[in-house]
């Protein structure tokens, strides 16, 4: 054995003492961010990490050795906070909207007994998993009548996520008021812009006055608080009770098949399903997206749907979103998605899941 083979062979002996040392602190690091969720204590303590720092750095000898051991205390602290977060968001699920929402409703579906965190975006829902705050995140991605959120098709995209399902929910629109209303007394209806455009024909005929409301729920609250007889709020029928309204008027959506579809955001990325989606962007000139089409079908792929959405910063240039049947370890997808690859400027896996429907 020479030098370095030796040398080599020691390090190897002294990773595995650390594997094991590694596991003992973070079986110490569960103690820890279980009595700070008890105490409702954050997870950040500065103060604690100098400390630590300061006290730890006294045990290297040689001196060249410590800016670097300090360092590495520093990754190894960056490590217990992130296992910690991760600890405090199992299974909690964020949506965008308060108690009454449609996400809200797919949550209690979906998740019936886990905690359920309420944001007030679509980005903040995909901040919150990102960061761990958050295990899963639901939002809505498709109307059958208003078609896709851009919003949330754009954070899909940029997002370092994965879709882990996704859930039809069948939606009916009522236009709520409050129990002294009637239909004739209401001058403005409030609700989200999806909403607003679901009912379109309905609110055209009633000759109201349309406000964008960030959350249907929220605009029934909003609603229940001004205590005006001429305003109102589209929603689920649900928050009539919720908020103490009345249904002044139900399925007022122009299409009486109308659905939104859910999607379930996680950090995994899930490898079972029947059905995956990817972004990608194309070389920007013509033929560049037949290409890609022809290379689905080359590989006998069904492609359920694409969309494009502009891409910022880049004027009059697109991301395509594309839905394809099939499972990613499927040998005919992998070779699709490799000449894909090699075809596109960028392509990332967005997720492979299971339709579930109301």
């Amino acid at each position: 054995m020479n030098e370095l083979e030796q040398a080599r062979k020691e390090i190897e002996c002294i990773d595995e003492e650390m594997a094991r040392l590694y596991e003992q602190r973070m079986d110490a690091v569960r103690h820890v961010i279980s009595y700070k969720m008890e105490n409702n204590l954050p997870i950040f303590d500065s103060k604690r990490e100098g400390t630590l720092i300061e006290r730890n750095r006294k045990f290297i000898q040689n001196k060249e050795y410590e800016p670097y051991y300090v360092d590495f205390l520093k990754n190894v602290m960056a490590n217990s906070k992130d296992f910690q977060r991760s600890l405090q968001a199992h299974d909690v699920v964020a949506y965008c909207g308060i108690k009454g929402a449609f996400a809200h409703t797919v949550c209690e579906k979906l998740f019936p007994s886990n905690p359920l965190m309420s944001l007030s975006s679509f980005e903040d829902v995909f901040e919150a998993v990102v960061q761990k705050k958050a295990q899963y995140g639901v939002i809505p991605f498709e109307n059958t009548n208003s078609g896709v959120v851009g919003e949330v098709l754009d954070n899909l995209n940029s997002y370092p996520v994965y879709i882990q399902e996704t859930y039809n929910l069948k939606v009916e629109q009522c236009l709520l008021g409050l129990p002294g209303a009637t239909l004739k007394d209401i001058e403005w209806v409030y609700s989200k812009d999806q909403a607003l455009s679901q009912a379109k024909a309905f609110l055209q005929a009633l000759d109201v006055q349309t406000v964008a409301y960030p959350n249907t729920a929220m605009a029934a609250q909003f609603v229940s608080n001004q205590q005006d007889i001429h305003i109102a709020a589209i929603g689920a029928k649900e928050n009539a009770s919720l908020y103490g309204l009345k249904v002044l008027a139900s399925h007022i959506e122009e299409n009486n098949q109308n659905a939104t579809k859910f999607m379930v955001i996680g950090l995994d990325k899930p490898t079972k399903g029947n059905r995956f989606s990817i972004s990608l962007v194309i070389e920007h000139t013509s033929g560049s997206l037949a290409q890609i089409i022809d290379l689905i079908g080359k590989h006998k792929l069904n492609m359920e749907c694409i969309q494009s959405r502009p891409i910022k910063g880049r004027p009059f240039e697109y991301f395509f979103y594309i839905e394809i049947d099939g499972n990613l370890n499927d040998d005919n997808v992998k070779d699709c998605l490799n000449e894909i690859d090699k075809v596109c400027e960028s392509l990332k896996i967005l997720g492979n899941y299971r339709l579930k429907e109301d």
